[in-house]
């Protein structure tokens, strides 16, 4: 007893199929699957023994209209699903499918690497043996809106599992869904591809969020620099992250286990600045402390200074700091002698310190100083494909301070946030995602969580005016923000329908939406 394949070539005619099959059942033989094209017919017989299978060919092979057959290893279906598989296991990403009823039935050979489990032990359960009962899979199959690149934490045998993961349905002709598939690519991977640098710089970049041209260019150049002892200066406008860039070149450095001394020099009063940096001695001044201070130049001794808005130093100060400099020398408030000093200044600015030197508000001499080496920061609009992984960075760093658990974002969300001209750069952006976060009552954000200062960078799709969150409750500031966006898309659209396209909704759902707040556009 085997296993038959047989293809049959036969002329194009009516009723060929059906004689075929004929023949089969009139020798009590039972079909496991059939394929007809034109021109072709395939038959598989799961048993059959071999005295029954000469018969078989020989009374098909009478048939009027059959030309040729042959035994065959593949139906063709069978080939082409095993391509497809031989394809979904070659991939470097996992790949999961599930039935309706929840059942796995495609689990490839990324998806036993990230979850430790064999496709032996999961095809043919449910998926809630692998995954929680609210994993996004599972929400999709009740649901059927896709998600793309949400972030997923979950237990494995291995520990927890970090992972992005996108997922479709699976759907027939009339929108009924007949199952899910998703792709997930583990964190780990996407992290190495998102910094490119040496794995032992791999810990001192996790901060530098970003896999941009513009981004991997900085982090190239602060690379090759960091071993030298050269005065850097760091050009970008506000809110670029300077001090998480001088930080990285500290850690890249000789001098990474001596200390860190970040500076505001626009924080603090000129008076009370330069005491904080050179120091003073005992009795120096009215409300100096028993001992003196050392001041925060000695504090780094060894290691790197950040002097961060270096341009709002008075001319005094910034005399003081170019002796520093050029010399490596400072001298105490109320000192006649002066100190040596084993320091690497990294110094940043927003300011045009050239125009400045022809104002004669900063000294010349200094910015050659300076500038022995400068770093130009991009402006997060000329990066805003790193934008998904800032936004994943910021949610694992507030989920705690907010005591949430929001686990990642729809496209529609990032559509938006890409559309925005972030004159704050990433310091607006962060703002802004925690914002969300505290409008969120659910595990994903979504566009009608954002509230953007958007002015005149964006057009009517969102909101303008400002909510009082005095006067209002969570949900009363989420309904006035859903309201505020709708009405504007409405006005702006004119149909529901249309609307209902842009805002990523159905049609049924914007007009309850309607209903619910009682609006008018018309």
């Amino acid at each position: 007893m085997g296993c038959l394949r047989l293809e049959i070539t036969t002329q194009d005619r009516i009723g060929m199929a059906f004689d075929i099959l004929r023949e089969i059942f009139s020798i009590n033989i039972s079909i496991s699957s059939t394929e007809v094209f034109t021109k072709k017919v395939y038959i598989k017989i799961d048993h059959i023994d071999k005295d029954k299978k000469d018969t078989l060919i020989e009374n098909i092979k009478k048939l009027n209209g059959v030309i040729n057959i042959k035994e065959i290893n593949l139906m063709p279906s069978e080939e082409h699903e095993r391509r497809i598989l031989a394809f979904i296991d070659s991939v470097e990403e996992g790949i999961i499918a599930i039935n309706e009823s929840g059942k796995i039935e495609i689990f490839n050979n990324y998806c036993e690497n990230i979850f430790n489990y064999s496709k032996d032990e999961l095809i043919g359960k449910h998926i809630t043996n692998l995954l929680s009962s609210d994993a996004p899979i599972i929400r999709l199959l009740k649901e059927g809106k896709s998600y793309n690149n949400l972030e997923m934490k979950i237990k494995t045998k291995r520990g927890e599992s970090h992972y992005l993961t996108t997922g479709r349905a699976i759907k027939d002709d009339y929108g009924n869904i007949l199952g899910a598939v998703a792709s997930i690519k583990d964190m780990k991977k996407v992290i190495e591809l998102a910094n490119i640098v040496s794995s032992s710089d791999e810990d001192v970049f996790k901060n530098v969020i970003g896999n941009s041209k513009e981004i991997n260019k900085v982090k190239e150049l602060i690379t090759m620099i960091s071993s030298s002892d050269s005065t850097v200066l760091l050009r970008g406008e506000s809110g670029t992250g300077k001090e998480v860039f001088a930080k990285t070149i500290h850690l890249l450095s000789n001098r990474k286990d001596k200390p860190f001394v970040p500076v505001n020099c626009a924080a603090l009063p000129e008076e009370l600045l330069e005491s904080e940096l050179f120091g003073y001695e005992e009795g120096s001044f009215t409300g100096a402390i028993k001992g003196g201070k050392k001041g925060l130049f000695k504090e780094a001794d060894g290691g790197s200074i950040f002097l961060d808005e270096i341009g709002e130093l008075s001319i005094v100060l910034q005399a003081k700091l170019l002796r520093a400099v050029q010399e490596g020398k400072i001298r105490k408030i109320g000192s006649v002698n002066e100190e040596s000093i084993n320091v690497r200044i990294i110094a940043a600015t927003n300011k045009n310190l050239e125009e400045m030197i022809k104002q004669g508000k900063f000294r010349e001499d200094l910015y050659y100083r300076l500038n022995v080496i400068p770093v130009y920061l991009p402006p997060l609009r000329k990066r805003k494909e790193d934008i998904p992984l800032l936004v994943n960075f910021f949610i694992d760093k507030l989920n705690k301070k907010l005591n949430k658990a929001i686990i990642g974002f729809d496209i529609d969300f990032i559509n938006k946030l890409m559309e925005y001209s972030w004159p704050g750069n990433i310091r607006e952006l962060e703002n802004v995602v925690e914002r969300a976060m505290n409008l969120c009552d659910k595990d994903i954000l979504t566009k009608r969580h954002l509230v953007i200062d958007f002015k005149e960078d964006i057009n009517n799709d969102y909101i303008n005016e400002q909510v009082s969150f005095k006067e209002t409750t969570l949900s009363e500031m989420v309904e006035a923000t859903e309201k505020s966006v709708i009405l504007k898309t409405l006005k702006k659209y004119k149909t529901i329908r249309k609307s209902a396209k842009i805002l990523g909704v159905s049609h049924t759902t914007l007009v309850n939406k309607i209903k619910k707040y009682n609006i008018k556009w018309k």
